[in-house]
């Protein structure tokens, strides 16, 4: 039997590699990834992008990726990961970091790779896929040994890779037509195959944790916003755009998380486009005490309620 590509990751982590479609060994000729079967026979041939692996099975996404979209994206990839995802790994895994140990992380739908580069910083081994047009921006992070491109919904890594797997909100822009809010023929489907490989991919007891906006809320601040307005857009009742805190109990329950429950959501968002005036501060001073109230205890029954804007679910395998 071949043995997969061994992928290099930060901080001298390896992990190996397997084709996306039949998660069968590759090997590495050149600047391309083989996949084999058992007598070492080639079935199928991946190459590379900007020199990192280009393992997409299915389309790609395609999302902004003008100057403002990638100023607002780091700005607020910084913040929700200082204040969101280190705090909340570091209190999952402060005992394996105590022992010196770098627990493996993986960032799905890492866009510009913000939150792995501050992960890995952190003191884990974060690798971060992306199947969009932000990678160009990969060649300027620190720890870019980490990244590669692949579709989530059908990962290249072996099951029980991961102590935790995470992302932001991509559950949304999956299962929908284009860059829309239009949900298509599948999106239950597609959304339940990304839930599947999540789940796959962490190591049994691993932690799985997904964000987004509420589809209980009517009001959506997150998308469809033009550049400076304040307006939110309208959620209609019955969209399946976004989704709710049952949705993902469902998905992740249905992927094998033997534990899924709402998390606290204060820390994601910093509103830092809104700081810049008066009117913003003002306007988002009721979200952030919203946020506050629904990450203490015994305010945490709003959290699946139309009165909180965003949602994180934590599931354990």
């Amino acid at each position: 039997m071949n043995k997969s590509v061994v992928f290099a990751g930060p901080h001298g982590d390896e992990i190996e590699l397997v084709c996306p479609r039949t998660r069968s060994p590759m090997i590495q000729k050149g600047e391309t990834f083989v996949s084999v079967d058992e007598d070492g026979r080639g079935l199928e041939t991946w190459k590379q992008e900007n020199g990192f692996p280009d393992l997409v099975l299915g389309g790609r996404f395609d999302d902004e990726t003008d100057e403002r979209c990638r100023c607002y994206e780091i700005s607020s990839n910084e913040y929700s990961t200082e204040n969101f995802w280190i705090p909340l790994f570091k209190r999952r895994f402060k005992a394996e970091l105590e022992r010196g140990e770098r627990p493996r992380i993986l960032s799905v739908g890492c866009g510009i790779g913000v939150e792995v580069e501050m992960l890995c910083e952190a003191g884990f081994a974060c690798y971060g896929i992306d199947n969009g047009n932000r990678t160009k921006d990969w060649p300027k992070r620190k720890f870019s040994s980490g990244l590669l491109l692949a579709n989530a919904m059908h990962m290249p890594f072996k099951s029980d890779s991961f102590d935790a797997v995470f992302c932001g909100c991509v559950f949304p822009h999956v299962g929908v037509v284009g860059d829309s809010n239009i949900t298509s023929e599948t999106y239950l489907l597609d959304r339940q195959k990304l839930a599947d490989e999540m789940v796959r991919v962490a190591k049994p007891s691993g932690l799985v944790v997904a964000c987004s906006p509420n589809r209980m809320c009517p009001f959506d601040i997150f998308h469809g916003r033009e550049a400076g307005s304040y307006l939110p857009r309208f959620n209609p009742w019955g969209s399946r755009f976004l989704l709710s805190i049952g949705d993902y109990k469902r998905m992740f329950g249905s992927a094998g998380c033997s534990k899924v429950e709402s998390l606290p959501v204060e820390g994601f968002w910093g509103f830092v486009t809104m700081n810049n005036s008066i009117k913003g501060r003002l306007l988002s001073a009721p979200i952030k005490l919203a946020f506050r109230l629904a990450s203490t205890r015994a305010f945490r029954f709003l959290r699946p309620s139309p009165f909180l804007p965003w949602v994180a679910v934590g599931g354990t395998k």
